[in-house]
């Protein structure tokens, strides 16, 4: 596809490199001529300094042959215009980045679509569901959503006295708690492992796993950890983010407490946080962590506007007894250093708002920030096709030739993900997910009998 890509941040630079590297043709439209001529030097890409706002910078990106435009600044406004000048121009696909909602939900007599938008990508709801997605299932390493938050893929560290630790694969599908667990690969003393049948799971390991949302209750069990457990939540911070996340965990567990650095914007969190104490403060003040109880917490997270702040509030908060902390950090630097020192989650809701982006160009999409990413395994996504040799056979008769370097982790059929088992048959039409070693991905895309899915409908 020919996209424009508007806003060169962290955000557009992201989606760019990406996307390039998924065949497309890549135009970038950036207002700063600095950042503009570092991308330029850096990815081969039609880059034009200017505004998306402009139509004739616009013009300057080829939108006269665009299959979509993808508006990513972080001002509202320019975004907005920019997907109403695309629709002008009939371009079929418009995705506009929105941080305040109100834009688009703020009257009942206006819609996405009357602003020229196919499809909105909230920063602030990929953050919330960041947060929530380590609540849910908390001490998880990695922890990605699909198919509308219904199908879950997290990694644990498995501990020793975890009652999954020593078992079989074949034994967990025996297992009523893990018979809806597919676990796609195995990190070991820095080296991956396709499992199969037999593989069993050992002390220290780190596998990846997809269940369906459904089975949450049950998976938890194995790690020996109880959903239904009552959980104390501390926020810190003096930004929106900070008062969004109270209010979405005051939904999930049973106590929440807010501290704000800022007098005047707790006096605002506390009109809108009803049934949560709010205290004022430093996060980085012990007596005010320890008059928030801080060592009942199940959860800290730090969501100030300071990113040096939320990282030495949070590692206070451990040290003072925490379980598990959560920095949010507008910043993709030192993010290996934050996590060796004590930092148990870092979410970047910039990285996140691509992540969202990219599912919405390639469904299925796996973040690259997965530890598994670090390794020699790469994730494809594969159309099966009327005439592929997998079409209309069984995995466990397909999938013979790669096993042990590949295995298929989800399946999209119309509009639906399918966790698969052996007993799963691939049709066409179907868009697979295959977690695989660099050995083996010549033989995977020879079982399709094509390249590497790069793009479609993100509507459909």
């Amino acid at each position: 596809m020919n996209i424009i890509i508007i806003g060169a941040g962290l955000v557009g630079s992201s989606l760019a490199e990406h996307l390039l590297h998924q065949g497309h043709n890549i135009a970038v439209i950036e207002r700063n001529a600095t950042r503009s001529e570092e991308i330029s030097d850096k990815l081969d890409v039609l880059m034009v300094t200017g505004s998306g706002s402009n139509p004739r910078d616009l013009e300057a990106a080829k939108i006269e042959a665009a299959d979509m435009v993808i508006a990513a600044t972080p001002v509202d406004e320019v975004n907005l215009i920019s997907c109403m000048i695309a629709r002008k121009y009939d371009v079929p696909h418009r995705i506009a980045r929105i941080r305040n909602a109100d834009f688009i939900t703020g009257s009942a007599r206006l819609q996405a679509e009357d602003f020229g938008i196919t499809q909105v990508i909230y920063p602030e709801e990929n953050t919330l569901d960041a947060v929530v997605n380590h609540i849910e299932t908390p001490f998880a390493i990695d922890a990605q959503d699909f198919a509308d938050r219904s199908v879950l893929l997290r990694s644990y560290r498995i501990a020793d006295d975890m009652p999954i630790a020593h078992r079989s694969l074949i034994d967990l599908r025996n297992d009523p708690n893990g018979n809806m667990l597919l676990v796609v690969a195995i990190i070991r003393d820095e080296q991956v492992i396709i499992p199969r049948g037999d593989t069993i799971i050992q002390p220290d390991d780190k596998p990846l796993f997809i269940f369906p949302r459904e089975a949450q209750a049950n998976v938890l069990k194995l790690f020996g950890l109880d959903s239904g457990a009552k959980k104390k939540a501390i926020v810190f911070g003096n930004t929106l983010t900070a008062i969004n996340i109270a209010r979405k965990l005051q939904e999930e567990l049973d106590t929440v407490i807010f501290i704000d650095p800022d007098l005047e914007h707790g006096s605002t969190a506390a009109a809108k946080l009803h049934g949560i104490d709010v205290l004022h403060g430093s996060g980085d003040d012990i007596d005010v962590l320890k008059e928030a109880n801080i060592r009942f917490a199940d959860f800290f997270i730090a969501a100030s506007e300071e990113n040096d702040e939320n990282i030495l509030s949070c590692l206070l908060a451990k040290s003072e007894g925490a379980r598990e902390v959560i920095a949010i950090v507008n910043d993709d630097q030192h993010v290996d250093l934050f996590l060796s020192i004590g930092i148990d989650h870092i979410i970047n809701p910039r990285q996140l708002t691509a992540n969202g982006i990219l599912n919405a160009v390639l469904p299925g999409y796996v973040s690259s920030s997965l530890h598994i990413q670090k390794t020699d395994i790469d994730v494809l996504r594969l159309s099966v096709g009327e005439h592929s040799p997998v079409a209309h056979k069984a995995l466990k008769d397909s999938w013979r030739r790669v096993l042990g370097v590949s295995i298929v982790g989800a399946v999209l059929r119309e509009g639906k993900m399918i966790i698969p088992t052996g007993n799963t048959t691939l049709e066409p039409g179907d868009l697979v997910i295959v977690f695989t070693r660099m050995a083996g991905i010549k033989r995977v895309r020879k079982l399709f009998g094509s390249q590497e899915q790069t793009g479609r409908n993100p509507n459909a």
